[in-house]
């Protein structure tokens, strides 16, 4: 039997979760407040130490305390909610309740007035607050080297949290929702000098804008990390040129003069790096596996937890790891879509991340050599419930699939470097024409991702701009399953998800298909902001998705 350990939660409890209302409590932590925190070089960096503590704390926008979400634990939990309003991730549970992120697979409750839609602003803002307090602090024309090293850390977290949340929250046009009167707006900007009166009449900046500031956040920040040696788990000027390049991206589509940006700063991030795609042996490691940048040289950036940021169950591991034997893993059969497994091309090492259909194991005719987290006791317990297309691309710390204090303190993965390579390769298609975007991506697939006598080569399924981009967005569904990278993706390039099919792994509650672009990925800005900022009402909020997906009943 496996040991799991729940703390007396039922699925009831998911339920509740699922459907509450959020709390009437006024917002904290949104705006500038003047604090006593010294303004020496120890007292700052406490404070820009604590950003990364906070992005992924266990309870850190308080929805455990109040709510009971065993989700909130911060950054990791954001990807994992935005990857359920997708495709890719499968819930293969006989009872999805035990998947704590389901109502963003099932579009139910995302109206202002219920918790899932709450959780990223009552992220967001708050972490928004910790970087204003840095900048604020901060004299440059005073500061030592250290001091002006946070203030550059500063600006990168302020700028990565508002890209985030302009991505997020600017709407897409979708059939679904009639967001015409809103398009191109973002979210309201809190810079260091707002004040609590202007916080309480601050309309949602329009996408000019917003951009304009987040590219003025990362210049600063250029400016002031240029020439230190920051670790990965601290924002370097890779990581800056890495969010210029996100940034650039987006603005592409609605300014086609900034692809070149995208391509150039995708390139600069590369290059300033010196960071490296992971090899086979470091994406299939069994200890280090998507959960310590120390162990490769793939990641820019990366935030490292330790016992004091996680208990037994608010964790990513606990969730996003199938082999963790104390976690909802063991229960929510998280893997990939069946659909998306068939379409990736034979010798991809990638496909090591999910059990396949016909391994021996399960009793087919396929030999595959799996690697699994502990000792063979501990494979053999995970084995005995698994199920195929299961995922074991993340794995508990240092390999432990039985004790959680050990196995749930995985560094959470902010940026690699695989994702510039499709940063340039989608923004050449755009700036030098789709051949030498398909001689991107042929190159990026036969040197880092398919094993010895094995080749890749898309020409033949590229006609155009428009199959080249879905080609090129399946090898990145693919290489970032599970880490919250292509939610931006989807919107961005429009496109729909498919659930409901014939063969289908997804759990039947889960079987929404879409004519284009979901409604849920504009995210309703939740009812505690109406509260504090009268420029936020009902007329220029992004619509409540909820229910307005039908499920799918068989056939095409």
């Amino acid at each position: 039997m496996r040991n799991i350990l729940i703390k007396s939660l039922s699925v009831l409890s998911v339920s509740l979760f699922a459907t509450g209302c959020i709390e009437e409590t006024f917002p904290e932590g949104s705006t500038q407040t003047q604090s006593q925190v010294s303004k020496s070089d120890a007292g700052v960096a406490a404070l820009i130490n604590a950003i990364p503590t906070s992005l992924v704390n266990a309870g850190t926008a308080a929805h455990y305390s109040r709510y009971g979400d065993q989700l909130d634990f911060g950054l990791a939990s954001i990807h994992m909610r935005t990857d359920h309003m997708l495709e890719d991730v499968a819930c293969m549970a006989d009872n999805p309740g035990y998947d704590w992120a389901g109502s963003y697979a099932m579009n139910q409750n995302m109206g202002a007035s219920y918790i899932p839609c709450s959780y990223f602003w009552d992220c967001y803002y708050p972490w928004i607050k910790g970087a204003n307090d840095v900048i604020s602090t901060i004299i440059p024309e005073s500061a030592t080297s250290d001091a002006l090293n946070y203030l550059g850390q500063a600006y990168a977290y302020r700028a990565m949290f508002y890209l985030d949340l302009a991505r997020l929250y600017m709407p897409v046009l979708n059939k679904y929702t009639d967001v015409s009167a809103i398009q191109g707006l973002t979210v309201p900007i809190i810079r260091e000098t707002t004040t609590e009166e202007e916080s309480m009449n601050n309309p949602r900046a329009p996408k000019e804008e917003m951009y304009a500031f987040i590219l003025e956040d990362l210049k600063n920040a250029e400016t002031y990390l240029t020439g230190t040696s920051n670790p990965y788990t601290q924002p370097t000027l890779a990581a800056v040129y890495g969010l210029m390049a996100k940034a650039y991206l987006e603005m592409g589509y609605w300014d086609e003069t900034q692809f070149a940006n995208a391509a150039e700063y995708a390139r600069k991030a590369i290059e300033t790096s010196g960071k490296t795609p992971l090899t086979e042996a470091q994406w299939t490691d069994p200890t280090t596996g998507f959960n310590d940048g120390s162990a490769n040289n793939s990641w820019i950036w990366g935030l490292p937890l330790t016992s004091d940021n996680y208990n037994n169950l608010v964790a990513w591991v606990a969730h996003l790891c199938m082999e963790a034997q104390w976690g909802y893993g063991t229960l929510s059969h998280l893997g990939i879509n069946r659909a998306t497994y068939e379409a990736i091309t034979p010798g991809d090492f990638r496909k090591l991340s999910w059990l396949d259909p016909d391994w021996t194991g399960f009793g087919g005719s396929t030999e595959i050599d799996y690697q699994f987290a502990g000792t063979a006791a501990d494979a053999q317990v995970y084995l005995e419930g698994a199920l195929p297309y299961e995922s074991i691309k993340f794995r508990p710390a240092n390999g432990n699939a039985t004790n959680y204090t050990e196995g749930n303190a995985g560094d959470v993965v902010v940026m690699r470097v695989e994702e510039m390579y499709f940063i340039e390769m989608e923004a050449v298609a755009h700036t030098q024409g789709v051949p030498a975007a398909v001689q991107l991506l042929n190159t990026f697939m036969n040197t880092y991702r398919m094993t010895a006598g094995n080749s890749y080569d898309c020409s033949s399924k590229v006609s155009d701009l428009e199959t080249f981009t879905d080609e090129m967005l399946l090898q990145k569904r693919i290489e970032f399953w599970g880490e919250g990278v292509t939610v931006y993706d989807y919107k961005r390039l429009q496109e729909g998800i498919t659930r409901g099919y014939t063969g289908t792994n997804h759990a039947g509650v889960h079987q929404y298909n879409t004519d284009g672009p979901s409604p849920m990925w504009n995210i309703v800005i939740s009812r505690l902001e109406y509260q504090a900022n009268t420029a936020i009402n009902d007329s220029n909020n992004n619509p409540d998705p909820s229910g307005l997906l039908k499920l799918w009943t068989g056939g095409e």
